[in-house]
């Protein structure tokens, strides 16, 4: 596939916009210009950096496919922007019950600041989805085989009991070892929704790994890698952010910025739970494969 479109202006804007707020976040951590107000600026790093990277990935695609979402799948876009929100609610909910993350230096104005939250958690699913897709374009992993894996009914209905215990079963554990429970909670919703997913005849991972094809799964992971690389990077200098409570002992607590790296694996399956819940719900409200993934 060579290049024949033209890059859109909204990709250049992304792009301005992305470096203008990367000088702010590196002279806001290097203390450059002090008397400069840089946190008013770094205060909203994550949604502009976030949507910045969208619209630059979102213009290359369209430079290399001639559709995209901000040209031809404005709708998707916004399927994908509000079910992103309504999914980290539902983490959000559990980080109440298994502390992993606070913010910090939040906006005491709560409409600027649900705004602010909205802004950025609407990010969250074209980015990793885009993402995939790029890797998709350079036929990145597309050619990832294993052993077929086989789907009886009994293993359907055994993964549905077993994603239902890892979704529940931590917020009952005891309060001190909850936090260290989060890798039960991003492979729980892949276990419990997949086998609906396979027997609907959506999108599946569990029919890929039937045929022994896991390209799209490996893609997908790779995308939450890179997505929790650079989620990582522009959240350390910015203003407004989050910081983990989970802090693992002794070797695993080496970090990468913010983030332990025993924790960063989690992003891995993050790309692929968020693969099936986006079928698993958007099936209610059509058949068709609207991701294309």
């Amino acid at each position: 596939m060579t290049p024949r479109h033209r890059f859109p202006i909204y990709g250049t804007l992304g792009i301005i916009l992305l470096f203008v707020m990367q000088i702010s976040l590196f002279a806001s951590g290097m203390n450059i210009a002090p008397q400069f107000p840089w946190e008013e600026i770094t205060g909203w790093a994550t949604p502009v950096c976030w949507w910045s990277y969208i619209c630059i990935i979102d213009a290359w695609l369209y430079r290399r496919k001639g559709a995209s979402l901000l040209t031809t799948g404005r709708r998707l876009l916004t399927l994908q922007c509000i079910l992103s929100v309504v999914f980290w609610c539902l983490f959000e909910a559990y980080n109440r019950l298994l502390p992993g993350w606070r913010y910090i230096n939040l906006d005491p104005n709560l409409n600027i600041r649900f705004l602010g939250y909205a802004l950025a958690f609407a990010t969250i699913m074209p980015g990793m989805f885009l993402t995939t897709e790029l890797l998709q374009t350079y036929n990145i992993l597309a050619h990832v085989r294993l052993k077929p894996i086989r789907c009886t009914a009994t293993g359907l209905d055994l993964s549905i009991l077993t994603g239902l215990l890892c979704c529940t079963a931590p917020v009952f554990m005891p309060e001190p070892t909850r936090g260290y429970l989060w890798a039960f909670i991003w492979v729980g919703w892949i276990l419990l929704l997949e086998p609906f997913n396979y027997r609907r005849g959506l999108p599946s991972l569990y029919r890929d790994w039937a045929t022994g094809n896991w390209s799209r799964t490996a893609q997908l992971m790779l995308a939450g890698a890179i997505c929790g690389l650079l989620w990582e990077f522009w959240n350390y200098w910015a203003f407004t952010k989050w910081e983990y409570t989970f802090l693992p002992a002794g070797s695993l607590a080496a970090k990468y910025f913010e983030m332990p790296w025993v924790g960063f694996l989690g992003f891995l399956p993050f790309a692929l739970e968020y693969f099936v819940m986006f079928h698993f719900l958007s099936s209610f409200y059509t058949q068709e494969d609207k991701l294309g993934l």
